[in-house]
């Protein structure tokens, strides 16, 4: 039997070594846990490798929490030593680089003869990032939401006719979210935007409010030593800058999107586009406040220590974002959004989501395209 396997990182010989020979496996690749969850794999072995031993941890996560196929084993190639830790959270068992493709098909097959039994033993109830919402907030966002989308439910069909008369396509919008613990859930909002949208952010990323441009100091530096990375040879210090700027440009916004519909500056100006989630809420996927559930992307690059703690958050409609400044003159950075999901993260409280609540009426009637 042919098994498909998931090789998720940046050493490509790794998964070469599994399409080699009689290895039994059909390997796939992909560079990151987000991308991999993205194409929905249907796989019954995942390789994940990463230099760092935060971001493994945190895959391990997302990979246990989103994987829609059981069973699948999950295998780190890594340092060895970490190997309890890894396991604890979730990997079946740890490989070395050069690890042979013959001792990790016999520990495939076992794995997978004995899953049920192993899987068992193999989760924590102390993992990373883990959270559970409170019954008081629980139970607020049921009453809540409920209330509000009965209330709307005539308005609901208003929006749904003006946003079809003008574009053709799904009045709503459906895309995958990051929320809590790095879950990935069905994000319900008004359509807003022409059909294929997503398709032209790469064309739009120069006019992102939050992008850091490069530079000047990303020169030529006779001190700095040379790395050999995927475009050939790089500074160490230019290396370094870049990767920087790169999860300083988590966040993507643009003034006067093109993409948007005429109706859609509409709802989006005054957050009607937003009322579909509280059907999110409804389901669990979210909470009335929170911390905003994120893009694949732009989750991808907030899984260091410092910011992924906002994941340790509820998932919300409004929050802190909401009530601060919102574009324009006044423009949030990207480091202050992340820092507000933190503190949020750090601090929420029945009176607090209450404070939050009254402060986002205010804040929904905006005079700026965003």
């Amino acid at each position: 039997m042919l098994y498909k396997a998931l090789y998720i990182g940046k050493d490509p010989s790794s998964a070469n070594r599994l399409n080699e020979g009689e290895s039994r496996f059909e390997c796939q690749t992909v560079t990151t846990v987000f991308e991999a969850i993205a194409i929905k794999p249907a796989c019954q072995c995942v390789l994940y490798q990463h230099e760092n031993d935060q971001e493994t941890l945190l895959a391990l996560q997302v990979l246990n929490q989103n994987l829609i196929q059981s069973p699948t084993v999950i295998f780190v190639i890594g340092d060895v030593s970490n190997a309890p830790v890894w396991i604890k959270n979730g990997a079946h068992d740890v490989f070395p680089p050069d690890f042979t493709p013959s001792s990790l098909v016999a520990r495939f097959n076992f794995v997978y003869e004995h899953f049920e039994q192993l899987s068992a033993g193999n989760r924590s109830d102390d993992r990373i990032t883990s959270f559970r919402l409170p019954l008081w907030k629980r139970v607020f966002d049921i009453a809540f939401s409920l209330a509000v989308l009965l209330i709307l439910l005539p308005f609901f069909l208003l929006i749904a006719l003006a946003i079809r008369i003008e574009s053709k396509g799904k009045v709503y919008y459906i895309a995958p979210r990051v929320g809590t613990g790095y879950r990935i859930f069905g994000f319900i909002k008004f359509r807003s935007m022409y059909l294929n949208a997503d398709t032209k952010v790469d064309t739009l990323m120069n006019d992102n409010q939050y992008v850091v441009r490069e530079a000047k100091s990303d020169q030529y530096n006779n001190e700095s030593p040379l790395l050999i990375s995927d475009d050939g040879l790089v500074q160490e210090d230019i290396y370094k800058a870049k990767k920087s700027r790169k999860r300083d440009n988590a966040f993507f916004k643009v003034a006067n999107d093109p993409r948007i519909t005429k109706v859609g500056r509409l709802i989006r100006n005054t957050s009607i586009d937003e009322l579909p989630q509280f059907i999110n809420v409804l389901k669990g996927d979210m909470s009335i406040v929170g911390n905003r559930p994120l893009p694949l992307y732009e989750a991808e690059l907030l899984t260091t220590d410092q910011w992924s703690k906002r994941f340790s958050a509820p998932a919300g409609i409004t929050g802190l974002w909401q009530i601060t400044k919102r574009g324009g003159a006044n423009k949030m950075s990207a480091d202050e959004r992340k820092q507000l999901d933190v503190e949020y993260a750090e601090n929420f409280s029945f009176w607090y989501d209450l404070r939050i609540i009254l402060k986002t009426i205010p804040a929904m009637l905006q005079h700026e395209n965003v």
